[in-house]
């Protein structure tokens, strides 16, 4: 069959005008946070044992154990930083691995003031790490709990100090309605100041070493500002709030360029993981089923793993992951999940978490969710409730799930929840640059915000770059008619109409509708049907999104965990550009390209979905 040039030339025009739109509609998504920080001397990401043991010949048999069980590629802790570990420490120096040491007088870390602190040996021990070239780190555990809960806990004070409580406690305890602070303090500068000191003492003490770990509090931000060599969370435990602080954390590190970790604790009310059968006959169950459910802790570590953390943290692992924390080292089933799990990591191109919108908050917001009050202290404004509804509401909760026959309570459920758009933000303070700030093609203001020059100045920056800024009146109003204007002239801006929030019945920091709208314009890959947790992630293939089921999975601290088969979760994918193969990375599932995929998850399992984009 003959095609004449005029044919050949309409086709060839076709074509390109296909090709163009594939193309164009790839290039729609233009979002270009920074990848992945890892540590400092690291190809990969880092999955720990928890606990070191302090016998040399012992740790070098879990060593090895690691090596031929593929169960992981760091210590966090590792030994404590002091001159009593040196042996230990030059051994790990040789093993290469990043280390995360407790602190000296490791009970009293977090007094500020107390005897936490490196000495001149201690110091000299550490820097065998450095001249090796290991990345290692001074871990500063959970001390936003503390400043704020225990330096009033008459009884904590009593565990930790010992046989000196008598003649040291009136140094230490601090009003109950003082919230830790030495002074109660009336703004949030004066807040922020406290806190600082708190924390900068902490990081003298150590050498500047220390990894920031946060649990209840929100503080991430400020930990990198300080100087933190880690952005460190805890999750799991009885700690809420998990994806808001993932987004914290992750947008520090972007913000700061240091890694970010995440701590998964198996202490679940009065119960914690721990080998061997369940045992409920004490205060505390112990067992491989007591705490939290296998369940949870896999989607835990795969989540923050995909979300970009540079470590990841079973915590209290030795003694969960072995029959017995001793030779012959035989895994538990947890340990066994576990050593697949990384390996499954390891055979994986994570990429890039892909957040097109970019929450700023000021400088001295002091998020802090778990008490309900700004910097743990001061009773909320309206931005603040604002901001809390935003994350815990709109963002990262809200009361659908997918139903459980008979409707058991699941006290494990709080812990991960569905996503209605996605984990599609990072978080930064006011004092980011705007040739950070441009990566993100969404800008949303959120909260109390003061607006100096310097901070106009970035977002006129990141405007002139293409991005779209998202204001609340309040902040037209507290930025004034003059620098309103010049940041308008700067690029596309929008002043919200947020209306009420349909669930807390509040004012909004930017209505349900608009935050559809983002999802829809920004995101490569539309999800419906039944409620869950999404991520969409960039990487040399394409992309790739991980679906997660929190549901179907029913586990109380002292129980074993109950699963309900009939709870799957039914999801289309739409994906919103084109792919020359699909697959399922699991279940090693090859799926059809089409312009809706139809995926079932199974309760309480995650499903990660390639698209592969290449030519």
């Amino acid at each position: 069959m003959s095609v004449s040039r005029k044919n050949v030339a309409v086709w060839l025009m076709i074509a390109v005008g296909v090709l163009a739109a594939n193309a164009a509609s790839n290039d729609r998504f233009t979002a270009t946070p920074t990848p992945p920080k890892l540590f400092p001397g690291q190809s990969d990401f880092n999955f720990s044992l928890y606990g070191a043991p302090a016998d040399l010949e012992k740790l070098k048999q879990v060593v090895q154990v690691m090596r031929d069980q593929h169960l992981g590629n760091a210590f966090d802790p590792g030994p404590t930083a002091s001159a009593a570990s040196r042996h230990v420490i030059e051994y790990l120096a040789t093993v290469g691995w990043p280390v995360i040491c407790y602190p000296p007088d490791g009970g009293r870390m977090q007094v500020k003031g107390g005897t936490s602190a490196l000495s001149n040996d201690d110091e000299a021990a550490m820097r065998i790490f450095d001249r090796a070239g290991v990345f290692s780190a001074i871990q500063l555990g959970e001390w936003g709990y503390h400043f704020h809960q225990l330096t009033s806990d008459d009884g904590w004070w009593k565990a930790v100090l010992g046989k000196d409580y008598d003649a040291q406690a009136k140094d230490f305890i601090k009003p109950r309605e003082n919230r830790g602070y030495d002074d109660v303090p009336k703004t949030r500068r004066e807040c922020f100041d406290q806190v600082r000191d708190y924390f900068l003492w902490h990081s003298q003490a150590k050498r500047g070493r220390l990894i920031s770990v946060t649990g209840h509090s929100h503080y991430e931000a400020y930990a990198a500002e300080w100087g933190a060599k880690v952005i460190g969370l805890e999750v799991g435990e009885n700690i809420g709030f998990t994806q808001s602080k993932f987004a914290f954390a992750r947008g520090a590190s972007r913000q700061w360029n240091v890694p970010w970790s995440v701590q998964v604790s198996p202490w679940f009310g009065n119960a914690v993981t721990t080998h061997g059968p369940l045992n409920t006959n004490g205060a505390t169950a112990t067992g491989l089923d007591a705490g939290h459910s296998l369940s949870l802790y896999l989607r835990m570590w795969r989540h923050a793993w995909f979300a970009g953390a540079a470590l990841i943290t079973p915590e209290n692992s030795i003694a969960s992951f072995f029959e017995e924390p001793q030779a012959p080292w035989t895994l538990t089933a947890h340990g066994r999940a576990a050593a697949a799990n990384f390996q499954f990591m390891r055979e994986h191109d994570r990429g890039n978490p892909y957040t097109p919108l970019l929450v700023v908050l000021d400088h001295l917001s002091g998020y802090c969710a778990y008490q309900g009050l700004t910097w743990g202290i001061l009773p909320p404004t309206q931005g603040d409730q604002e901001t809390r509804d935003l994350f815990e509401t709109q963002l990262f909760g809200g009361p659908q799930r997918l139903p459980v026959p008979g409707n058991p309570d699941n006290p494990e459920a709080r812990y991960l929840h569905p996503t209605r758009y996605g984990e599609l933000c990072d978080v930064f303070l006011s004092t980011a640059p705007g040739a950070l700030m441009k990566n993100y093609p969404v800008i949303l203001l959120v909260g109390d915000i003061e607006f100096s020059q310097s901070f106009v100045r970035e977002l006129t920056t990141a405007a002139r770059a293409g991005s779209r800024i998202f204001l609340h009146p309040r902040h037209v109003e507290a930025m004034g008619p003059d620098a309103f204007k010049k940041l308008s002239e700067a690029g596309t801006i929008e002043v919200l109409d947020p209306g009420v929030n349909a669930e807390t019945k509040r004012p909004a920091a930017i209505s349900d509708e608009r935050l559809r709208q983002i999802t829809e314009e920004y995101l490569p890959i539309g999800v419906s049907g039944d409620p869950v947790e999404y991520q969409i992630n960039r990487n040399t293939a394409g992309w790739v999104i991980e679906l997660i089921n929190n549901d179907g999975v029913v586990k109380e601290g002292r129980k074993p965990a109950v699963t309900y088969s009939s709870v799957i979760a039914h999801v289309t994918l739409s994906p919103r550009f084109e792919s020359k193969a699909v697959c399922e990375w699991l279940t090693k599932t090859e799926l059809k390209p089409a312009s809706e995929i139809e995926v079932e998850i199974p309760p309480g399992e995650t499903r990660f979905v390639q698209f592969d984009t290449r030519d």
